[in-house]
């Protein structure tokens, strides 16, 4: 059986067949439904090349994805433009902004500096070059932000390892990592089960976003010792062949 975040990542491609800027950016499209953080997809390696398309029908409209890095991952962050009506005849005023949010809440906005011409060969398209970012990460989740001024679309490429990535969907339902809720003390049982299923790493990531405790508690039948005190914000997985299978809180 495939895992959960890969048959998102195909399920996108599938739903979502558009030219990314380079032939290793797999597309992401967001959409009206991903107009706040916590309703955003989540793309679990950062450092793994995704083009995320955000289009936009009026001013004052946002999207928004996150993406997870380890330590020591370097932080790639582009914004681009495709070549076309309207966003390319459009003053630089009314571009949409676009704003990453660290790990530890550093807000880093992608002023745009350039207007750099790109063709890219694959899909046949042209692109502009707004912005860059290129530097040492830090571990957690980041987020970012694409507002727009306009009517116009933006794209953000994210990473440069061109492999195959995994793209974790938020919602209420099995294997979809939950709604984050601000400040949440106590986990419901519910939430947490929505982990089983996902692979490890997704499950980490899914319960980092949600600002859940994490830690396994067994993995292919050993048991691991763990303190025998009750958190109410932890969660405690059980894991078979890098496979979510039970989850317990505290």
């Amino acid at each position: 059986m495939l895992r959960t975040s890969l048959r998102f990542f195909i399920a996108f491609a599938l739903l979502f067949g558009v030219n990314a800027p380079a032939s290793a950016h797999f597309p992401v499209s967001l959409t009206s439904s991903h107009n706040t953080v916590a309703k955003s997809p989540i793309l679990i390696d950062g450092t793994i090349s995704f083009a995320v398309y955000a289009d936009f029908t009026a001013a004052k409209q946002q999207r928004h994805v996150r993406f997870a890095l380890q330590s020591g991952d370097q932080l790639n962050v582009e914004y681009l433009i495709v070549d076309q009506a309207p966003t390319n005849k459009l003053k630089k005023s009314k571009l949409p902004s676009v704003t990453v949010t660290t790990p530890s809440g550093k807000k880093l906005a992608l002023p745009i500096k350039e207007r750099t011409a790109f063709f890219e060969p694959y899909g046949k398209k042209n692109y502009f070059f707004l912005s860059r970012i290129s530097q040492s990460g830090e571990a957690g989740i980041y987020s970012i932000r694409a507002q727009s001024k306009a009517r116009s679309s933006a794209v953000i490429a994210i990473g440069r390892t061109e492999t195959r990535g995994e793209i974790l969907a938020v919602g209420k339902g099995p294997q979809l990592c939950p709604v984050t809720i601000t400040e949440e003390a106590e986990i419901a049982q519910d939430r947490a089960a929505q982990l089983i299923g996902m692979s490890e790493r997704a499950a980490e990531v899914c319960a980092a976003a949600n600002g859940w405790l994490y830690r396994v508690g067994e993995r292919d039948g050993e048991q691991f010792a763990v303190t025998l005190d009750y958190r109410s914000n932890r969660v405690t997985v059980s894991v078979a062949s890098a496979m979510i299978t039970k989850v317990d809180i505290g």
